[in-house]
């Protein structure tokens, strides 16, 4: 007798965490979802936002030549060196020096050894760090971390109470309103959202909590030296030549593979206890795990190689390898931007489904529960169009704003950030079916623009970029134009979606 009432008791209880922590955090893990999705493509972004890095193709040797060059002549005293060389994705070559606590970057022509003086821009790295902290730091870490666990708790209560939807799914029954669209997407994105959250979870909370290592470890650093095998060298403060890395090039690519190395880091250059460490790109395997090989850099000997990672480390690498997914190409990284879309869709389309259900219900409510229904729908709205014109107002900022601006990538961010607060009073201004239609439009003309003002104020119009077989910028230009249309096309439909797709 009692076990039909607690099952129905266990599924209402599911049912409404799963409708108000959807709510409270759908707004949090659409912002979320849909950064971390645009970061899938952070360095396409980025080389985008940075139009004056463009040089002819090199090889690894002439890179490394010309880095070491500019570094002995800008930092031959500075604590350490940092060179990236170019690859596939990262096509251009940046040195990086640490000297007094402070760090110094520079692109660099290899061919001409010239220093490439690109406007400042955070690129597709502000979009991974919202998608990390909400570029809140700590405290939003911790919201994503809290949003991450709730995420989890929604996918399971879903699945419990909509037990059907999975039939329904399998049947080809599927219903043609938001709570359709909702489960629809929920259940096409199962396994990659349960991946994906649960990495992200578990990559958040080590960085917030990391208890384990502070138990084992006295000091703080024996993690890292235990899991990259290398102790860190005390400068002698006796001048010593450093070995030119080139040379080292070769024997780092028989520990290594060829063309195989991303990064050369090098410890207390031009003093007797230098080292020079060239770390494996990490883009062909699943684990985001850079194998190394360190040198003396002044004798040229070769000091250690790390291969075989401690298996607790590789695990961890594997889930982080697996969130970021820089393995697979360009194959995995579409996949996972569509996958990242449909979630996406799937959350706005929960957070419109909580307000069309309760729209008949608020109306005839008090003052105050009718308010507070307009605020849950202004926030909809805000969080859903508003960011996504926000996002587009970010690139756009990038052509317009000044070359010259002093701290012009702070101006930028602050343009993401005006647009979206324009967009929340917007929302609190319009009735809601006529916001819902204007910032879509909105967010289509700036993204369906985006290739003509980056044509107008650059040498980099996708006339050129396809022509000189630039697919980096070009797919920027191509990806944005593509949604911009996608969204023209939702606006058709929307006075017919929100009035009458009721569940």
């Amino acid at each position: 007798m009692n076990k039909p009432i607690t099952n129905k008791v266990f599924i209402r209880s599911m049912r409404e965490l799963h409708t108000w922590g959807g709510l409270v955090f759908g707004w949090l893990l659409f912002a979320i979802f849909l950064t971390g999705t645009l970061a899938i493509f952070e360095p396409e972004l980025t080389y985008w936002m940075k139009p004056e890095l463009r040089v002819s193709e090199t090889t690894p040797i002439q890179s490394l030549t010309a880095a070491d060059k500019k570094l002995r002549l800008f930092a031959p005293q500075a604590e350490s060196w940092l060179i990236r060389l170019p690859q596939d994705r990262s096509p251009i070559l940046e040195i990086v020096w640490q000297k007094d606590r402070k760090s110094h970057e520079r692109y660099l022509d290899p061919q001409t050894d010239k220093v490439l003086k690109a406007r400042q821009s955070e690129g597709g790295h502000f979009f991974a760090e919202f998608h990390t902290d909400l570029s809140s730091g700590k405290a939003g870490m911790w919201l994503v971390g809290l949003s991450s666990v709730v995420m989890l708790a929604a996918i399971v209560s879903g699945i419990v109470i909509h037990k059907q939807v999975f039939a329904d799914f399998f049947r080809l029954r599927w219903r043609r309103n938001w709570f359709g669209a909702h489960t629809l997407g929920g259940v096409l994105t199962l396994p990659f959202v349960l991946m994906i959250t649960y990495t992200g979870m578990i990559l958040t909370y080590y960085f917030l909590m990391p208890l384990a290592p502070q138990l084992l470890y006295k000091n703080p650093s024996g993690i890292w030296a235990d899991a990259f095998q290398f102790q860190d060298l005390i400068r002698a403060n006796t001048p010593a030549t450093l070995v030119p890395l080139e040379q080292l090039l070769p024997l780092a690519e028989e520990q290594l593979g060829k063309n195989n190395v991303m990064f050369v880091q090098v410890k207390n250059p031009g003093d007797r206890q230098a080292t020079v460490t060239f770390i494996r790109r990490i883009n062909d395997r699943i684990a985001a795990v850079g194998d190394r090989a360190t040198f003396d850099g002044v004798t040229g000997q070769l000091l250690s190689t790390h291969t075989n990672w401690n298996p607790y480390v590789y695990a961890f690498r594997f889930l982080a390898g697996l969130h970021v997914a820089k393995f697979g190409g360009y194959t995995i990284s579409w996949l996972y931007f569509a996958a990242g879309l449909v979630s996406c869709a799937m959350i706005a389309a929960g957070l419109i489904l909580f307000t069309v259900k309760r729209r008949s219900r608020y109306a005839g409510a008090s003052l105050a529960a009718e308010y507070g229904y307009r605020a849950i729908e202004a926030l909809n709205i805000t969080i859903v169009t508003g960011l996504i014109t926000a996002c587009a107002a970010y690139l756009w900022a990038n052509r317009l704003l000044p070359v010259s601006l002093k701290g012009r990538a702070e101006a930028e961010i602050t343009v993401f950030f005006c647009v979206w607060l324009c967009m929340l009073l917007h929302a609190f201004w319009r009735p809601p079916l006529q916001a819902w239609t204007e910032q879509l439009r909105i967010a289509a003309v700036l993204c369906t623009g985006l290739p003509f003002i980056n044509a107008l104020t650059t040498s980099i119009g996708l006339q050129n970029t396809v022509r000189s077989g630039d697919w980096m910028s070009a797919g920027v230009d191509l990806t944005a134009a593509l949604l911009g249309v996608g969204m023209a096309f939702a606006t058709k439909y929307i006075n017919k979606g929100v009035n009458r797709w009721s569940s």
